[in-house]
């Protein structure tokens, strides 16, 4: 049963701090009046129990802010942060989570609360009396349970407390209270009084925004926020976030209709809110102008003005500025920081020459509805400290504006006088003739610190390759339906390096787009783009791309984008023919020419031809990710049928922890110690007797190259697409993969440097199509299917080097109709090659060569031997247990001796034969002997 309480803001203040110093109650909820008052209230609270009542509540954990959180994970950072918890573990544990997320793609609104970062929270306080004083509000309406967070609060069991608010969101306050076992709620009992929380809150939103970040352009360009231009662009970026989540229609109603005060005017019968410094200037009847306005003083002549407003519905009136500068002039004016100048209708006269002269401080002005001048024409060099300039449903003349801006910049130079739009921050223009007024991009050269343009409805703008300066941050390009081609980054000059926001939405025409080399650009939103082919994001920043809305897009570059976490849209937008994509390489190392050369060289082999064309989707993707996670989104670029499909795609997995070649990958896990001799030995004897490898890529060829978990297996999507690999090659992977695909139609695998592997099948037939089989430097490797299960009827080739603790390389030989070579050295436990038992030899009719190298417990190839009757050449060294050669199965004793044969002597002269009648027998053979005899091996060498 909850109770409740009502009161103006100190008694509330009291009453609640009574309660909680007394353990009266331990879930205390606290409703604001109108949104405001409640968070200055908690704080000041948690400040007296802090120094009053440290006997009662060891800690005091103030999670107190005016605005709402963004997901339930941000509130947990925050408790986090309050109790000293943001170790490297914790803050890892945030990170790695965040960054799942944006893998998967989650809204940043639903990310929710991290396990391990809870239990440290439990464990920090499980032991201390602890004071809870939190915002409760998330960004879509949540509400959070502090046992959630790991504090724990049960009434006779445990005596923590939590006191929270919902702040200005009133919506949510009938929720918030319900869990409450007491409520107070802070009423207001006059005027002064409203006004006075309205204070608080303020002062709390002025508190806060020390920690937040965004940007609120006005505030900066008016100069409302003081300081140097860095320094308030710093706090201009605070208050964004806030103005949004705090500020909003209901709150507005409500303080509009509750508050008044003798320096607000009365308009009419409606009260309208006017601060001080401000004139407005209206015309409410025809022909007639009317005007309001807070003067600083009382002879209204003599004031100063910070912000002006001129606004008429009527177009058929005297021209408001023969009423305005007869009304105002001299230092009325000169303070002016605002000018706002709004026709309902597009007016039909330009405004006059000398209407600037009387603003030459003007720091933002906003035009309406007027007939303007372009940029260049000199009636604009009046404003030379403007910041942002505004255009909506203007005109342009361009009759008599003949004005040169490299001549103007010159003259301005010669007279020492500031560069031209020096200070212009921000140009917007809405629904305008951008092309004319813009001077086809010339002025852009004379403002060098413009930081934002946005063209919204332009509908005459056919080419935007304006030479933008070096200091632009945000480009935004709405709606300009005639927009023909957009070329921000010059090929023979440096890109853009500040650009950090670029939106483009509603051109058919555009069919290229190219944005490569703007290294900090991080947020790009393209919408509506119909006719849109070609995509080149290189060398950004982004993190997400979204292509859902270009729907015609066939091929998208992303190389060198190192935070690349999702491409969205590929499941229901575009079907690309091309997809280029490098998140591995970045920065100042971002070579895209090489990339591409690199990529365009690697020509798909033949393995296509002779397929149906009907029905089917050509793809070229390429692609170097340091991370399979990028597949959850990635995958949906491939053809569903990508068995059937004509694609050609290679994929190259760059792990973090790649192991340099040359070092000793023995010691990279400790249950890897014990071959430690082997694996010391391997770099120089890999050196003297290497062959080549099998020719890679194929037509779809996949490269796994470092990373010290099982991603590669266990990440489903990456997983479907491995399965259609033609070859495989995976190296320098220290985790224990065991790869339960069942793949369709792989030729050539390769493994190689991967010191924990022990199994590399998982499924019967996993890889029946497979020609040649590459394994080295595996020491724990105990077989290759790890049920010992395996069908390889095209299998051509098996070269093994290094794996320690391997005891047979096939269980059966009856299905190797097509085996050609076998290359084995250096695998201390394996006894056989095929570990099928049989009565009679298996033929290998293909079979050619056979090396066999310091395989000291190797007895045979197969028990009852094989019959290869087209070999051509044995190599045997260190192998002393091998007891027989292979039978060649032919007639002719003579071509015996075209066998070639290398090996040692000692070994060669305790050799088993069948006899001269099965042509098997040491008499027929040629063989040439090392140089040196080897003493055979002990067991101890492993």
């Amino acid at each position: 049963m909850s109770t409740f309480m009502r009161g103006d803001y100190e008694e509330i203040k009291k009453g609640v701090l009574r309660d909680l110093l007394d353990g009266s109650f331990q879930k205390i909820f606290v409703k604001a009046w109108k949104g405001v008052g409640a968070t200055a209230l908690l704080r000041e609270v948690a400040e007296a129990v802090e120094t009053r009542g440290k006997g009662e509540f060891e800690t005091v954990i103030k999670v107190v802010r005016p605005a709402p959180f963004g997901n339930p994970r941000e509130m947990q950072r925050a408790v986090a942060e309050q109790l000293n918890l943001l170790s490297p573990s914790v803050t890892a544990a945030f990170d790695d989570a965040d960054e799942d997320d944006d893998f998967w793609g989650e809204e940043f609104s639903s990310r929710d609360m991290v396990p391990k970062v809870k239990m440290e929270i439990y464990r920090a306080v499980k032991d201390h009396k602890v004071l809870l004083v939190l915002y409760n509000n998330i960004a879509d309406a949540k509400l959070i349970d502090p046992n959630d967070l790991g504090i724990l609060i049960t009434k006779g069991l445990i005596n923590n407390a939590a006191m929270w608010t919902s702040g200005m969101n009133i919506s949510m306050e009938e929720a918030a209270s319900a869990s409450a076992d007491f409520s107070a709620t802070i009423n207001s009992p006059n005027e002064e009084a409203a006004l006075d929380l309205v204070y608080k809150e303020a002062v709390e939103i002025a508190r806060y925004i020390d920690k937040s970040s965004a940007a609120v352009k006005y505030f900066v360009c008016d100069g409302i926020l003081q300081g140097d231009d860095a320094a308030a662009w710093e706090i201009g970026k605070a208050l964004a976030p806030l103005i949004g989540p705090i500020v909003n229609d209901q709150l507005l109603q409500y303080w509009q209709k509750e508050l008044t005060s003798t320096t607000w005017t009365p308009r009419g019968k409606n009260k309208e809110l006017l601060p001080p410094k401000t004139l407005l200037i209206d015309s409410t009847t025809q022909r007639d102008w009317a005007k309001f306005s807070s003067p600083s003083s009382s002879k209204e002549e003599e004031s100063s003005y910070r912000w002006i407003s001129v606004r008429s519905p009527q177009t058929n009136i005297p021209e408001p500025w023969d009423f305005f500068f007869k009304e105002y002039r001299g230092s009325v004016l000169s303070d002016v920081s605002s000018v706002f100048w709004h026709f309902k209708k597009t007016h039909e006269v330009a405004l006059p020459d000398s209407f600037f002269d009387h603003f030459s401080n003007v720091r933002v002005l906003e035009l309406l509805g007027c007939v303007v001048s372009p940029i260049g024409h000199s009636s604009f060099l009046r404003l030379r400290n403007l910041r942002m300039l505004r255009l909506e449903r203007c005109k342009v003349i361009t009759k008599q504006c003949s004005v040169d801006p490299t001549s103007l910049s010159l003259a301005q130079e010669e007279q020492r006088e500031p560069i031209f739009f020096d200070n212009l921050w921000v140009l917007n223009l809405y629904n305008s003739d951008a092309d004319a007024f813009l001077l086809a991009g010339k002025p852009f050269e004379l403002t060098p610190n413009l930081l934002e343009l946005d063209l919204t409805y332009c509908k005459g703008l056919e080419y935007l390759n304006f030479n933008l300066p070096a200091t632009i941050e945000t480009i935004s390009l709405q709606r300009c339906a005639s927009l023909k081609a957009v070329e921000l980054v010059d090929p023979a000059e440096a890109p853009l390096p500040n650009l950090n926001t670029f939106r483009l939405s509603g051109s058919k025409l555009i069919a290229k787009l190219s944005l490569r080399g703007c290294h900090k650009l991080e947020n790009v939103d393209l919408q509506e783009l119909m006719g849109l082919e070609v995509l080149d994001l290189s060398c950004t920043a982004i993190k997400v791309v979204d292509i859902s809305k270009l729907p015609q897009l066939k091929q998208l570059f992303l190389l060198g984008c190192e935070q690349l976490r999702r491409v969205a849209g590929l499941d229901k937008g575009p079907r690309l023919d091309v997809l280029y994509l490098d998140n591995y390489n970045g920065g100042d190392a971002c070579d895209v020419d090489r990339c591409l050369d690199s990529f365009r060289n690697q020509r798909p082999s033949e393995l296509t031809k002779g397929t149906n064309d009907a029905d089917q989707r050509l793809l070229h993707a390429h692609m170097v990710v340091k991370d399979v996670r990028l597949f959850r989104s990635l995958h949906y670029a491939f053809p569903a049928a990508l068995s059937r499909a004509k694609s050609c795609f290679h994929i190259h997995i760059k792990g973090s922890s790649t192991a340099k070649r040359g070092t000793n990958i023995g010691t990279t896990t400790r249950s890897a110690l014990c071959y430690a001799d082997v694996l010391n030995t391997m770099t120089d004897r890999h050196r003297r007797h290497h062959p080549s490898p099998p020719a890679m890529p194929l037509n779809n060829h996949i490269e796994v190259d470092g990373g010290h978990d099982s991603r590669i297996v266990e990440e489903i999507p990456f997983w479907d697409i491995m399965t259609y690999a033609n070859s495989l090659f995976i190296h320098d992977n220290t985790s224990n993969f065991n790869m339960g695909i069942q793949f369709s139609d792989l030729k050539y695998f390769r493994i190689e440097r991967c010191p924990n592997l022990e199994f590399i099948f998982h499924w019967s037939g996993a890889a029946d199509s497979v020609e040649s089989i590459w394994l080295s430097q595996l020491p724990r490797l105990k077989a290759l299917h790890e049920y010992g299960r395996i069908r390889s009827g095209q299998l051509k080739h098996i070269y093994l080097e290094f794996c320690a603790r391997l005891e047979y390389v096939l269980p059966s030989v009856s299905e190797l109709h097509d085996l050609e070579t076998i290359n084995i050295r250096y695998c201390g436990d394996l006894k056989a090659i095929f570990n099928e038992r049989g009565a009679a030899p298996q033929l290998l009719p293909k079979l050619t060569s056979i090396h066999l190298q310091e395989l000291p417990k190797l007895q045979h190839i197969y028990k009852p031997n094989i019959c290869a009757p087209s070999l051509e050449e044995i190599k045997v060294m260190g192998c002393f247990n091998l007891e027989k050669l292979p039978l060649f199965g032919r007639s002719d004793a003579r071509s015996m001796r075209g066998v070639k044969i290398n090996c040692e002597k000692d070994w060669w002269d305790k050799l088993q034969w069948d006899g001269l009648e099965s042509n098997h027998h040491s008499s027929l053979f040629n063989p040439k002997h090392c140089p040196y005899y080897k003493k055979r091996m002990k067991a101890t060498y492993l």
